[in-house]
């Protein structure tokens, strides 16, 4: 049995709910969801240009975990664009 998810704070904006490559319609597309927690460790992490242990800090989890979360995101992303698909991005992130 695997540990429960520890609460996360999050306070990025998503602009959008899906991000495609042009001139092809979604539903023909591989789609690759991207978690809330991801989206804000890329934020904080590429965009914010935060350290690991400040980001950390920020979202309420340790350094490991984090870096662990930007890894994902950072590999779904460039997946996506290097193979034409579809990026689904969270909706509805609660402030915390």
């Amino acid at each position: 049995m695997s540990r429960p998810k520890k609460c996360r704070h999050l306070s990025s904006c998503v602009p959008c709910s899906l991000f495609k490559p042009n001139g092809i319609p979604s539903t023909e597309l591989e789609k690759i969801q991207l978690e809330a927690d991801e989206f804000e460790a890329l934020h904080l992490g590429d965009v914010k240009k935060m350290s690991q242990i400040e980001a950390a800090a920020s979202m309420g989890i340790s350094r490991q975990t984090f870096g662990y979360l930007l890894a994902s995101s950072r590999k779904k992303v460039a997946t996506a664009v290097t193979q034409g698909q579809a990026l689904l991005l969270p909706q509805n992130i609660n402030k915390e």
